[in-house]
């Protein structure tokens, strides 16, 4: 027994507005005008012959004919959502998984990189990133973008290769837990001296760097520093309250975020373009490595948007 076809376009227009109560949002959901969204409902109504909608001021509501109309589809199209988001999971699964290789320094890794890869991978199942952690790339001053087969490697500091481009800017200032901003009652950059200065190994900034910079001079008043290393032993410490610490907002941004670091003195800091991106000259045309470039690159960019 045939089947008259179905309009599925005008369904779909239906489905939308009296899902979302609103001819103009199922238009910006559909990609189409509220205008081609109210033809596509009257096209429905005209096959039906039954009035789906009934208008209220500027909105419009399901009549009793439309609200019975919309309980039998509206699950049918969340099944077919499904069942399409079902076989295109299947459908990169079958794909064989590109291997992109991606070089880092360690901080970054952990406190940045690492955060951000699950939802990634769920979204790109297809891609096998691997991820290596090399402290060099944190002290050496350009030359190995493409050693070792490497498809993209992270760069820290002032002399990337001269095909890089900037990824993150990063502010170095004081960081400390709330407990001990309330308790120290820090009130100037000098009061920073009467408490445990954490120091790590190849920062950017010095201790004494950053109180030059504030017309303070180091004297008796001192209580000495703590050194840990690597960066994120050092953030980690001052979020136990063991003393402040000179680091990034960019390496300490899980701990800022949920508040259980603070900036006693924010404005005081040093900003820069800290990292900065490189693609292998032989991996630039591969479809995974590009998928990996771009999402490192919206994914800083919306760590500047906020």
């Amino acid at each position: 027994m045939s089947r008259s076809p179905l309009p599925l376009r005008a369904l779909a227009a239906f489905e939308a507005a009296a899902r979302l109560e609103s001819f103009r949002a199922a238009a910006a959901e559909l990609a189409l005008t509220p205008s081609a969204v109210s033809h596509q409902v009257r096209i429905l109504e005209a096959r039906l012959g039954l009035r789906l909608f009934t208008r209220v001021g500027r909105g419009v509501v399901l009549s009793p004919d439309g609200a019975e109309l919309f309980g039998r589809i509206g699950g049918s199209f969340d099944a077919l959502a499904e069942a399409v988001e079902t076989a295109a999971r299947r459908g990169r699964r079958a794909r064989r998984s590109e291997v992109v290789l991606l070089r880092t320094p360690p901080s970054l890794a952990g406190s940045w990189l690492l955060p951000r890869l699950p939802a990634f991978l769920a979204e790109h199942p297809e891609i096998d990133i691997r991820v290596h952690a090399d402290l060099r790339l944190a002290t050496e001053s350009g030359g190995r973008s493409e050693a070792d087969g490497v498809d993209l490697v992270i760069w820290y500091g002032d002399h990337p290769p001269a095909t890089a481009v900037p990824l993150l800017a990063e502010t170095i200032q004081p960081l400390c837990a709330p407990a001990l901003a309330a308790r120290a009652d820090l009130r100037a950059p000098r009061d920073l001296l009467a408490l445990p200065l954490i120091v790590t190994r190849d920062n950017r900034m010095s201790w004494e760097g950053w109180f030059r910079r504030q017309g303070v001079t180091l004297d008796e008043a001192f209580a000495g520093t703590l050194q840990l290393d690597p960066s994120h032993v050092a953030i980690e410490a001052a979020v136990k309250g063991l003393g402040v610490v000179l680091e990034s907002d960019v390496l300490a941004e899980d701990a800022l975020h949920g508040h259980r670091l603070v900036a006693p003195f924010p404005g005081l800091g040093l900003s820069w373009t800290a990292y900065w991106l490189g693609v292998a000259r032989g991996s630039a045309r591969r479809e995974g490595v590009e998928v990996v470039r771009a999402w490192l690159m919206e994914s800083a960019a919306r760590m500047v948007g906020g």
